[in-house]
Formats: C-alpha cells, structure tokens, sequence
C-alpha cells in the first residue's frame, strides 16, 4: 500500500476539503482525487462522503485515518532515527550523588566534544530506562539485577557521617539527628532501603529530616541542624565550593559497622557492548 495516498487521505481528512488538502500538499485537485480513489479500491470500501461542500471521512474511513496518522507520523520521522544517534552519543541515567557531583566534572574532561543525555532516576527506575532504551548506561550503588542486564562493580567510594563540627563533639552515633533521601526503594535484593545507602536494619538511626534533593539535605547539615550520610568525594567538593565555616566534617561510625565504603555499579543492556563512553566512565568512577 502506497504511503503517499494514505497521506493525502489524511490531510482530507484534516482540512475536510479536497481543494485545501490539494493546496498544503502541493498537487492537483485531479491526481488527489485519483489516489483517494486508489486508495479506497486497496480497501473494498467508501473512505470519504460528502457533508454539504466539505468531506467527512466514513465510519470506516475514520478508523483508518486514526491508526494511518501515527504510523506515517513513525514512517517519516524513520531518517531521523540516526540524527537522534549522533545528536545523544552519551545516555546516562544515575541519581544526584553522580549527576551533580560527579557527571559535571567527567564531561568537562571525558566528553566535551559529545552530546550527551542525562537522566536523573533512582534505582529500579535506572534500570527500567535502560530496557526500555530510555537510556544506555546506569551508575548506582543499589543495582537491581534482570536477566536482561550486565551489572558490573566498577568502584568502591569511601562513606561517613558528616555535619557541622560545632554539633558533632562528644555526640555518639544514636545522639545524632539524620536527614534521609525521603525515596523509598523497591527490588533490591539487599536489605538497604534508602537511597544513602545506610543499612537500618543493623544501625537504627534517628531520623528527623527526609528530603529528596541531597542538596537540601547539605543545607540542613550546614545550618547545623542534623548529619547526614554522605559519599567522602561529594563532601570534599561541598567543602571546597562554600565557605570554610560552612565545611562538613566527619563523625566516626559505630565500630561495628563491616564497611565504610559503597560499592559503584554501571549498568547496560546485555545486548550492547562495552563502547568507550561505558569504559571511559568506568575508568572516571573507580578514581573516586
């Protein structure tokens, strides 16, 4: 079937005139009727009726227009598929630890010549994205496993408790007030479920703040107003962007805490290979 007489029938259909949709298609008002014509011997049915000096579609002309304008809209958007691959070589979903404070720095120095698309996700999500082609590449520490994805260990970054030193001295861990990522996790196979990374279910804290965005969580960690638990790399940067009354220092952990550091995974379709923007950011990741 000729996708040229399926347009014009819906441009018919559109404008409800034959001498319109002759005018915005450039051609004549004889070879747009002939291809309606065409078109209705490809169905064995009437497409169009007159309705006084207009056209309307038929009931089952209606019906082909609905589904015919998103399938030409696919078919004639098809060249563009390409552009898309050149215009977002880069497709990277992660959450705001990596995004603020470590995709900046790496695109400045890895990729300032790509194009780069950056989602901000949380996991699960990350991982939905990736298998439905949203995106390519996922960092997490709180990977969830699918059969369809190679998750890969790239780094180890260090972890602590930190907040304004005026409010740290003397205090022990279950003294302290927390802010939390106030975004619940779901499918992970391990028993952490906050987006810090924190294992409650060993170490109850006390949680007084729960926000979403880790920068809000930082301004109540300067006002002094609770810690947080935060990556080492991200607090090194913090301190270094405000002033020096305002840094963020640590608070030692409970001792019996098994690790201190978190675990950096990327994740990406089995399907695809490891291109160098995968190794690049691999590479980038375990200098953290």
């Amino acid at each position: 079937m000729d996708i040229d007489k399926l347009r014009y029938f819906c441009a018919i259909v559109q404008t409800g005139s034959m001498t319109k949709a002759a005018e915005i298609l450039h051609i004549s008002q004889p070879a747009l009727s002939k291809a309606v014509k065409s078109l209705e011997e490809d169905f064995g049915d009437k497409l169009l009726v007159k309705v006084g000096r207009g056209l309307t579609p038929s009931p089952f002309g209606q019906r082909v227009a609905d589904k015919a304008s998103h399938l030409i809209d696919e078919i004639m958007n098809l060249p563009l598929l390409k552009e898309d691959l050149v215009e977002a070589p880069l497709r990277v979903a992660t959450f705001e630890v990596f995004s603020t404070y470590f995709m900046g720095q790496t695109l400045s120095q890895k990729f300032a010549d790509s194009k780069v698309s950056l989602l901000e996700l949380v996991p699960g999500k990350i991982e939905e994205a990736i298998l439905n082609n949203h995106t390519d590449i996922g960092i997490t520490y709180l990977p969830v496993p699918n059969p369809n994805l190679d998750i890969k260990k790239v780094a180890s970054i260090k972890m602590g408790i930190f907040g304004a030193g005026s409010n740290l001295k003397g205090k022990e861990v279950e003294d302290l007030d927390f802010v939390v990522p106030n975004i619940p996790l779901s499918g992970n196979p391990s028993k952490v479920k906050g987006l810090d990374g924190w294992p409650d279910h060993l170490f109850p804290r006390n949680i007084k703040y729960q926000e979403s965005m880790m920068e809000s969580a930082l301004d109540l960690c300067r006002r002094g107003l609770c810690v947080g638990y935060f990556p080492e790399f991200v607090i090194k940067i913090h301190n270094l962007s405000v002033k020096k009354i305002f840094g963020l220092q640590e608070i030692s952990l409970p001792s019996k805490f098994k690790s201190k550091k978190q675990d950096v995974f990327l994740v990406k379709r089995k399907s695809d290979n490891k291109n160098s923007y995968y190794k690049s950011l691999a590479s980038e990741l375990s200098k953290l």
